[in-house]
């Protein structure tokens, strides 16, 4: 009877063990970073981009997904909530874990005007860039591919369209 105490203590010591969770919120103040700590995003800020996206380029269906991922920063030894998004063209799926996009850019104020802006590889090419997703009225978005490069680099062409209106289909 006293080992089946003594095992049902330390399992409840053991249950009360967990890494802490701090909800990020519009007007926080900056605090000391705790290692270990999940600094999740408040879900009523970024709610609005998470979902599945689509317009049509040229004749062809784009799709866009974008969802929430918890991430470990290494280094700073904390998990954070980032936005990413995968992308393909006509019937798909999202099985290609080459047509990416993630998160460069985002604050609690360009969430709020409903902006944030992505990395983008393009695999066909295997050139990256950086995408302006806006969120404009009616469930649309705005989508505007810029290139990161100088002009004397600039590399010439991408599969991936360079503006386009979007409609989200799918919470």
């Amino acid at each position: 009877m006293k080992h089946i105490i003594l095992i049902l203590i330390i399992l409840l010591n053991f249950s009360c063990i967990s890494a802490q969770e701090i909800t990020l919120k519009k007007g926080m103040t900056k605090a000391k970073i705790q290692k270990g700590t999940y600094y999740k995003t408040d879900h009523s800020i970024i709610k609005k981009f998470i979902g599945i996206w689509e317009g049509n380029v040229g004749g062809k269906k784009f799709k866009l997904k974008i969802f929430k991922e918890k991430v470990f920063l290494k280094g700073s030894d904390i998990y954070m909530d980032v936005l990413n998004g995968l992308y393909c063209f006509e019937n798909c799926n999202f099985e290609n874990p080459n047509a990416f996009l993630s998160k460069t850019n985002g604050t609690f104020e360009m969430y709020e005007k409903g902006k944030i802006e992505f990395m983008i590889n393009d695999f066909k090419y295997k050139k990256l860039a950086n995408v302006n997703f806006e969120i404009l009225e009616n469930n649309t978005a705005k989508w505007t591919l810029f290139y990161t490069f100088s002009n004397k680099d600039k590399p010439k062409g991408f599969t991936i369209p360079k503006e386009m209106l979007l409609k989200k289909t799918n919470q």
